[in-house]
């Protein structure tokens, strides 16, 4: 079976009219189409089908709803985007300061290429594996050149940090033992598993928000740990939901300050579109606001 034909900006327009999207502003819709793919739009429309596996939309969708909620969506990525730049930069630093002084301090102080060091050996391998890439990539760096011709291409675990992705920092503490784990955990006040858990969400989240990917109406892995207690607390609240990854931001940022400006400036984004969205693709109950304002301190 052949793959659809591709259409132009004018034949994607009628697309969306023959299948009951409503065009008020044709010079508008097709500036629109010829800077955000017909494909990624198409997502935030998903709402309005009159059926999940159907082409057609409900009466009364028009092309400035769908427009709204990717406006809505672009605000959110970045909104998130400097807070997750502070957890992210924080995580980096406890991680090799913690690992390091465990297991770094003896001559040549290269412990994190040891694979005996790790508990996970395969995954410290492809981390390893990764990290050269990640290496090769930055080779003109000014880091990565003085390293290679001083330290036999080795570095210490607080340069790799720096030229690794969150995903693979994310990995690089999943496979260390749990002594280790603990040491990080505890100098970021809370549990070696929910770090681990946590570090995987954001990694996922910060990718999310890097690539220009949907946060509305997205599907959100793995879910994150957020306690017993808080479960029981909000039984509405959806442990797989954007809501969840919210409160995850929330409880990872270390100043009062930031956890009420991120949680002030999110109500407010969701006041500027409420009339164009559904809560529910946001995972956020009756009760949401109560719920963000009680994780901040």
């Amino acid at each position: 079976m052949g793959l659809k034909p591709p259409l132009s900006y004018t034949d994607q327009i009628e697309r969306l009219k023959k299948n009951g999207v409503e065009i008020p502003d044709y010079e508008t819709a097709l500036s629109v189409l010829s800077e955000a793919n017909y494909y990624r739009l198409s997502g935030y429309a998903l709402q309005f089908r009159i059926a999940p596996q159907k082409s057609r939309y409900q009466s009364g969708t028009s092309f400035d709803k769908i427009h709204s909620l990717y406006l809505f969506d672009t605000e959110l990525r970045n909104l998130l985007k400097p807070y997750l730049e502070k957890i992210e930069i924080l995580c980096r630093t406890r991680i090799a300061y913690g690992f390091s002084l465990n297991k770094c301090q003896s001559p040549p102080h290269d412990g994190h290429y040891e694979d005996r060091n790790f508990y996970n050996k395969t995954g410290h391998k492809k981390i390893i594996e990764s990290l050269h890439r990640e290496e090769n990539y930055n080779k003109y760096s000014l880091i990565v050149k003085h390293h290679r011709e001083k330290y036999e291409n080795k570095m210490p675990l607080w340069v790799c940090v720096e030229i690794m992705s969150f995903s693979n920092l994310s990995k690089l503490y999943h496979a260390m033992y749990i002594s280790d784990k603990e040491t990080i955990a505890t100098s970021l006040s809370t549990r070696h598993d929910i770090l681990s858990n946590h570090l995987h969400c954001l990694s996922n989240l910060r990718n999310k928000c890097a690539h220009g990917a949907r946060l509305y109406n997205s599907v959100y892995n793995p879910p994150p740990k957020l306690g017993i207690a808080t479960l029981r607390k909000y039984p509405d609240l959806k442990s797989d939901s954007f809501l969840a990854y919210l409160i995850v931001i929330i409880r990872r940022l270390t100043q009062n300050d930031d956890k009420k400006a991120l949680v002030d400036s999110f109500l407010n984004l969701i006041d500027k579109y409420h009339s164009y969205l559904d809560l529910d693709f946001l995972g956020c109950p009756v009760d949401y606001e109560m719920i963000l304002r009680g994780e901040i301190n």
